[in-house]
């Protein structure tokens, strides 16, 4: 069976039909605020929403269900979010979303410039430009190098389409365009999701007690390892710890996510979209559910030799190829759409973050202080597009380098030279602590500690997985900051 033209016209239909209700939802983004911020006037269940499809679209929907098809895949992976995720958007929550709108800031750049001055927020601007341009290009390949595999196009193909919408989406409203795009998305994925979980269970010729021994057998169920190794990636302790500082920097000093929860009316409205995106734990969990119940139908209805080797190579593939092969016509056109969209908010999401940071904390501070708002806004419209094409290469060149690697553990990774030193940059700006020489050089050290040990791990020196860098990076910046008299900083302006 292949796609179909069935298939690919309801993904073209879905695809226009959510590019229309997008327009008719958004109105007309207003200035700066309107095109960055939403007019600051979201509700903050969609707000909530927005952040979970942004977070879930390649990682949870293409590779979860990858990672537990795997040969030797289990549950081990989901410690990363039952844990680390739930303790770190409670911090978010009661920490940093007050503080951020006790000022009317486009990003927590700004608030870091205002309580560190101008150097700290020069500097974490740029640790998130790198951040996001890698872990976004990751993103991106992700759908679209299972995406070309299953629709059958080019890889190069794929990323156009999903780059040519992610662009025209975002230059529509801005974020409040974005923000009602990840709304629709992110209930056609979680009725997918539902929808294939019923399909699977119909398919199998036993119920729920017997899948779980088979899968139990099978050690498919494994869920919590408590080894204090350091070369293990799902540990406990990862979770706990690493997937903690991981998802804190994400909601507090990632623009992209953090330009959402800006959006809302106020900061109480702006916590409960945090908290409420708690229900990324539920989605990861059914789409666990998900890759469990694709690896059980295929044990009961055998693969042939050429699709098992296709699966084999690259399982991230498996869901998109039980969504084509095994669900209905229309039904299977609809769920592919969802997944090929959830690849479009990916790209959106860092567009309209990229673009603000372009616009006022490279243009509006070093090239023209004094540009009027519309000259600004016509530049961000500009940044959209060449930031666009910026990440659609990255990603198309990606996808020649890493197609062997697990997609899930590099989405994760791409991050670490970064992440942790632009959390602590962020802790120390909420508690007015750091000279712009304590702040600086505990950040060039902690990056450099990180590359180092990146460099030892690539030798064989050292044994020790990626992700323990979040803690390291985290600890070499206190060290650093509190040991350059560090002080008590006053806000640089009331």
């Amino acid at each position: 069976m292949t796609f179909g033209w069935i298939n690919w016209g309801v993904l073209v239909a879905f695809v226009l039909g959510t590019t229309l209700l997008a327009h008719v939802l958004t109105g007309k983004a207003r200035g700066m605020e309107g095109f960055f911020l939403g007019g600051r006037s979201l509700p903050w269940w969609a707000v909530s929403c927005s952040i979970m499809a942004s977070q879930l679209s390649a990682v949870t929907v293409i590779a979860v269900p990858g990672a537990v098809f795997r040969e030797g895949g289990n549950l081990l992976f989901l410690q990363g979010t039952l844990l680390g995720f739930v303790v770190a958007k409670v911090l978010m929550a009661y920490l940093f979303v007050k503080p951020y709108y006790e000022r009317k800031i486009y990003s927590p750049y700004d608030f870091i410039e205002h309580r560190l001055g101008q150097g700290a927020s020069q500097l974490s601007r740029g640790l998130f430009l790198v951040s996001a341009i890698l872990g976004h290009g990751v993103r991106l390949l992700t759908i679209a190098l299972v995406l070309s595999v299953v629709v059958e196009i080019p890889i190069g193909r794929s990323v156009l389409i999903i780059g040519v919408f992610a662009v025209l989406w975002t230059l529509m409203g801005g974020i409040t365009t974005v923000i009602w795009t990840d709304f629709v998305l992110f209930g056609v994925m979680l009725a997918g999701a539902i929808i294939s979980l019923v399909a699977i269970m119909g398919g199998l010729p036993f119920g729920i007690g017997e899948a779980v021994r088979q899968l139990d057998e099978a050690a498919k169920l494994k869920l919590i390892d408590v080894a204090a190794d350091p070369a293990k990636t799902w540990t406990v302790w990862t979770g706990l710890i690493c997937f903690a500082i991981f998802e804190l920097a994400q909601n507090s000093v990632d623009q992209v996510i953090t330009q959402r929860m800006m959006c809302c009316r106020d900061y109480k409205e702006a916590r409960k979209a945090v908290l409420g995106s708690l229900g990324i734990v539920v989605f990861s969990l059914l789409m666990s559910a998900v890759g469990l119940g694709v690896w059980l139908y295929y044990q009961h209805h055998a693969l042939d030799a050429k699709a098992a080797a296709f699966l084999a190579e690259q399982p991230s593939r498996a869901f998109p190829y039980f969504i084509v092969h095994e669900l209905p016509v229309g039904v299977s056109g609809l769920l592919i759409a969802g997944i090929f969209a959830a690849g479009i908010s990916t790209l959106d999401s860092a567009l309209a973050a990229l673009s603000e940071t372009t616009v006022n904390g490279i243009y509006r501070k070093w090239i023209n202080p004094k540009a009027d708002e519309r000259r600004c806004l016509r530049l961000s419209r500009l940044a959209v597009v060449g930031w666009g094409i910026v990440l659609s290469l990255l990603a198309y060149l990606a996808g020649r380098l890493v197609q062997d690697e697990g997609l899930l553990n590099l989405a994760y990774k791409v991050p670490v030279l970064t992440y942790g030193t632009m959390l602590m940059i962020a802790l120390f700006a909420l508690a007015r602590r750091g000279s712009s020489r304590a702040i600086l050089s505990a950040a060039l050290l902690s990056v450099a500690a990180a590359l180092t040990l990146l460099v030892l791990k690539g030798r064989g020196v050292i044994s020790l997985d990626e992700l323990y860098l979040y803690p390291i990076t985290c600890l070499v910046f206190a060290a650093v900051a509190f040991a350059i008299k560090p002080g008590v900083r006053p806000a640089v302006s009331e």
